[in-house]
C-alpha cells in the first residue's frame, strides 16, 4: 500500500494553510493520506474542509503550556539537545532566549509525536513517505516518530517563509536547523531565494535543497472592462510584516482618479488598519470584507473585475496570493522582498517595488497602470496569465512534485 503522512499546522481545520486544500487534490497517488494536523486549537476545530475520499484526517490538539512544560523534562534525554546547545555554542550564538526556543521546540515534538504514536497503527505508516509542510519543528516530529517507530521511511519537507527565514524570528533563530538537514532526505524551498538562502548557509546539505514551486488552479479571464474607477486588490492577514498602513499612505498621494481598494483577510490591526482607512480623501473607497475561504475567494475573482493586485509586505516566501490573482491576468504591484521577484517581473507582468518605498513610488507604479491604453492592459493581461501559466500551474507542479516522491 502507497501511503503519505502528511504533517501540517492545523490543517484542513480553520483557515492556516489554505493552499493546501489544492495540493492535496494531487495526492491520488496514495492509497491513503494521513493527515497530521498538529497544533489544533479550540476554536480552529469547529471547522474542517472537505477532504479527498483517500485522506484520513488525525487531529493533534494544542496542549497547555503547562503540558509542554512537564513534557520538557523528557527532552533532557535527547542527545540533539546537547548537539544543538554545542552548535550553539561554536557559533557564539549560545544565550537564555535560544535555550528556551530549543526547549518549546523539542518539547513540543516530542509530544506531539506521543500522540501521534498512539493514533495510528505501526503497519499503517511503516513504508509510508513522512511529508512536513513546514520547515520548523514538524519534520522533527517525524524524525523522532520514525525513530520511536525504528522505521526507515524517506522524509522530505517544504520551506516557505517564516520557517525558513531566520533573521525574520522574534529572536533570530529557529532550533536545530543542521540537525533537520542531516536526518531528512530533502527540503524544497518553494522559491530560488529561498533555496540560495539555505544553500549558502549549510553549504554541506546543498545537494538536498532545491526549489520546488507551489501553484495555483487555473481561472483565467479573457473578458475584461476598464471602468472609470481604479479597482486594487490585496489578500493578506492584517498583520504588521504585512504593511498595510503604507498602502493607506500612498493612496492619499492619489487624485486623479477615482479608486477603489477591496482587501480581503483579518488580523491583529485590522480595527487600526480601518481608523486609518478613514482618513482617506474622497475619492478613495475601501471595502474589508475579512477572511474569505479560499474557494469563496475563487469566486470573487471571478465574478468581480480588478485591475490591480497590490502586496507590499517586507518579507515573503513567494505570496500564493499573487499566484491565486495572476491566474485571472491580474497584474501585481509588489515589493521585492523574498522570492517576490520570481513571479513579479518590473514592467512585464506587474511592478516591483524595493522594500524601503515611498509614497511617490507607489503613485508612479499606478500612474504606470493609469497611462496605458485598452490594447496595451489587455497584453499586459495576456503576458500575466501566460507567465502564471508557465511556473506556477499547480496542474503541472503538483502532479510533477508528487511523481517525483520515493513512490
Amino acid at each position: 500500500m502507497k501511503a503519505l503522512c502528511l504533517f501540517a499546522n492545523e490543517f484542513p481545520y480553520g483557515n492556516w494553510e489554505a493552499y493546501l486544500e489544492t495540493e492535496v487534490k494531487y495526492y491520488d497517488e496514495f492509497d491513503k493520506v494521513y493527515i497530521f494536523a498538529l497544533q489544533l486549537r479550540k476554536e480552529h476545530a469547529k471547522t474542517i474542509r472537505k477532504m479527498p475520499d483517500n485522506c484520513i484526517v488525525i487531529p493533534i490538539r494544542y496542549a497547555p503550556r503547562w503540558k509542554y512544560f512537564l513534557n520538557s523534562f523528557r527532552v533532557l534525554t535527547d542527545q540533539n539537545l546537547y548537539k544543538e546547545l554545542g552548535i550553539l555554542r561554536k557559533k557564539h550564538r549560545l544565550n537564555i532566549r535560544k535555550i528556551i526556543d530549543l526547549f518549546v521546540f523539542l518539547s513540543r515534538s516530542d509530544y506531539e509525536m506521543r500522540i501521534i504514536r498512539k493514533s495510528i497503527k505501526h503497519e499503517d505508516i511503516k513504508n509510508a513517505i513522512f511529508y512536513s509542510y513546514r520547515f520548523e519543528y514538524q519534520p522533527y516530529v517525524a524524525i523522532l516518530l520514525r525513530k520511536k517507530l525504528r522505521l526507515n521511511n524517506k522524509i522530505i519537507a517544504r520551506a516557505h517563509r517564516y520557517d525558513l527565514y531566520e533573521e525574520r524570528r522574534t529572536h533570530k533563530y529557529i532550533p536545530c536547523r543542521e540537525i533537520l538537514l542531516e536526518n531528512i532526505d530533502a527540503v524544497y524551498p518553494c522559491s530560488e531565494d529561498g533555496t540560495e538562502y539555505l544553500q549558502k548557509r549549510f553549504p554541506e546539505y546543498k545537494d538536498r535543497v532545491s526549489v520546488r514551486y507551489l501553484g495555483t488552479i487555473a481561472h483565467n479571464r479573457e473578458k475584461f472592462e476598464r471602468s472609470s474607477r481604479l479597482r486594487l486588490v490585496s489578500c493578506s492577514n492584517v498583520v504588521p510584516v504585512k504593511r498595510l498602513d503604507l498602502i493607506i499612505a500612498a493612496l492619499k498621494e492619489i487624485t486623479n482618479v477615482r479608486v477603489i481598494w477591496t482587501h480581503f483577510g483579518d488580523g491583529i490591526l485590522l480595527n487600526e488598519i480601518k481608523k486609518l482607512a478613514k482618513q482617506l480623501p474622497e475619492n478613495i473607497e475601501t471595502d474589508f470584507r475579512g477572511n474569505l475561504k479560499n474557494s469563496d475567494l475563487m469566486k470573487v475573482y471571478e465574478k468581480e473585475q480588478f485591475d490591480l493586485f497590490i502586496n507590499v509586505s517586507s518579507s515573503e516566501g513567494i505570496p500564493v496570493s499573487i499566484m491565486e490573482a495572476m491566474s485571472f491576468g491580474i497584474p501585481c504591484i509588489a515589493t521585492d522582498v523574498g522570492g517576490t521577484k520570481e513571479i513579479v517581473t518590473d514592467g512585464y507582468n506587474g511592478r516591483l517595488l524595493r522594500s524601503d518605498f515611498n509614497n511617490a513610488d507607489f503613485v508612479e507604479a499606478i500612474n504606470w497602470y493609469l497611462k496605458m491604453d485598452k490594447d496595451t492592459v489587455y497584453n499586459l493581461r495576456k503576458n500575466v496569465y501566460s507567465f502564471w501559466e508557465g511556473k506556477y500551474n499547480a496542474e503541472t507542479n503538483y502532479s510533477e512534485f508528487v511523481k517525483e516522491l520515493p513512490l
